[in-house]
């Protein structure tokens, strides 16, 4: 037991540990019925939301992120931006979608990266769909100019 109490937090850098805690602290007594069944109720109306998007079309396109990528630790002081930055990602997260991020250039010399968010249970269209963008272009085999 001593062995799990002293490595548990290793391996998680503050942000991880951070996003742990305020999921313990949603979940626990007292703020399940404010936080958790809340979130479920926003989870439903996203998923349906954009299973009604998909219905329509293949995939959707996104940003990957709404900025574009940051230096390492330049947001560390920040969680919220951090936080932010996750805005485009979590959605298909949440729905039980899947999604893929490509390389899709860079803005100021840093990288900008799309989402394909497919129907659920749809991955090979997103893999496919990835395969081509990527044979059309070459952004995934660029790298940022120093």
């Amino acid at each position: 037991m001593s062995i799990y109490k002293e490595s548990r937090g290793q391996g998680f850098g503050p942000e991880a540990k951070r996003r742990i805690m305020l999921g313990t602290y949603a979940l626990s007594a007292g703020y399940y019925d404010a936080y958790y069944l809340q979130a479920q109720k926003v989870r439903t109306k996203i998923r349906q939301e954009l299973d009604k998007a998909l219905e329509t079309v293949d995939c959707l396109l996104t940003p990957t992120a709404p900025h574009p990528a940051f230096k390492i630790g330049e947001k560390l002081d920040d969680p919220l931006k951090m936080y932010l930055e996750d805005i485009f990602v979590t959605n298909a997260s949440l729905a039980g979608l899947p999604a893929i991020s490509l390389p899709a250039g860079f803005a100021n010399n840093l990288p900008v990266g799309l989402q394909l968010i497919g129907k659920r249970f749809d991955e090979a269209i997103l893999f496919r769909l990835g395969y081509n963008f990527q044979q059309a272009t070459s952004w995934h085999t660029e790298r940022s100019k120093k």
